[in-house]
């Protein structure tokens, strides 16, 4: 399956047919436990078969969003009490998704190891606690990547029939050979002057703590061994914690209407560790950059453009 031809930062409408309802559709009937995702990830490990494609759309019908937990990721990643459910929360509701189509048989790499390069969202209305809503998955196509293999995997959120969020991931297979798929197209970052937002500090346990509300239990996240197994001195830090927490620090104490944030991830942030957030100027679409304590080395660049209740 050869990637769907839309710049990698950007998602445009779905072609004629829609492969939302062109592929075949598998539900999810109950999220596994993350010590379960954890332990079929680990098994993934010796996979070295050839490159299949994740063909089904997963769907999870139902999907509700807590309030409870939903409060709880907000506290973590920084977001104001009254800006209700943040715009990156239904990622959570959708990583289940996600891992279903990179541990399906056919996938040929393992899970762990994988890095998630980008990730796109769009929230088109406000999320409401206690939504019922419909996640779906799908896979979006190989990409060639200078790296090595990258591929895309599509989410969106329907409330009654009507789309109210999507959003984009790329992950990359570094070093694989026999590349496949159209030319990686980075998110589109243009230049713009910096301003120091906000100094953070990453705690040891952070990699620990969003594990436990988001359901990501990546060992590189968790323990420092597992880190030291792949290559890192110490765990790195969620990436979508890092998108989620430069979100926060530059939305108002109010909930979201509409919402793009297009993030590439640079470098891993270590914990613990340190990190600053920088940002151009308010308005329009922001650009938006986490880098070290140092402020040298980002660790993520993006932008950002959202609209919040008056």
């Amino acid at each position: 399956m050869e990637a769907v031809p839309i710049p990698a930062g950007n998602i445009a409408p779905a072609p004629d047919p829609d492969p939302w309802r062109a592929a075949p559709q598998e539900t999810l009937k109950a999220v596994p436990a993350a010590g379960a995702i954890r332990r079929r990830a680990l098994a993934t490990l010796l996979r070295r078969g050839a490159a299949g494609a994740p063909d089904p759309v997963v769907l999870r019908r139902r999907a509700m969003i807590d309030a409870r937990r939903a409060h709880a990721y907000a506290a973590l990643c920084g977001f104001g009490e009254r800006c209700g459910i943040p715009p990156t929360f239904p990622h959570l509701l959708g990583f289940p998704l996600h891992m279903a189509l990179l541990l399906r048989p056919g996938f040929p790499f393992p899970v762990i190891g994988l890095v998630h390069l980008e990730n796109t969202i769009r929230q088109h209305v406000r999320l409401e606690s206690a939504d019922a809503l419909e996640i779906e998955a799908r896979f979006a196509g190989w990409l060639a990547h200078d790296k090595g293999q990258a591929l895309a995997i599509d989410t969106r959120a329907l409330r009654a029939g009507s789309l109210v969020w999507e959003s984009r991931s790329v992950y990359l297979r570094l070093g694989a050979r026999d590349i496949r798929g159209r030319p990686h197209q980075p998110v589109a970052t243009p230049d713009a002057p910096l301003s120091t937002m906000l100094r953070l500090d990453l705690p040891a346990s952070l990699g620990r703590r969003y594990a436990t509300v988001s359901g990501d239990a990546n060992p590189i996240h968790t323990s420092a061994a597992a880190a030291r197994l792949f290559g890192f001195p110490r765990p790195i830090a969620h990436g979508m914690w890092s998108k989620a927490r430069a979100i926060a620090a530059l939305l108002p104490n109010a909930p979201v209407e509409t919402l793009t944030a297009a993030i590439a991830f640079k470098t891993p942030a270590f914990l613990p560790g340190g990190a600053c957030l920088m940002a151009g100027p308010p308005g329009g679409t922001r650009l938006i950059e986490l880098r070290d304590r140092r402020e040298t080395k980002p660790h993520l660049r993006g932008t950002l453009a959202f609209r919040a209740a008056a």
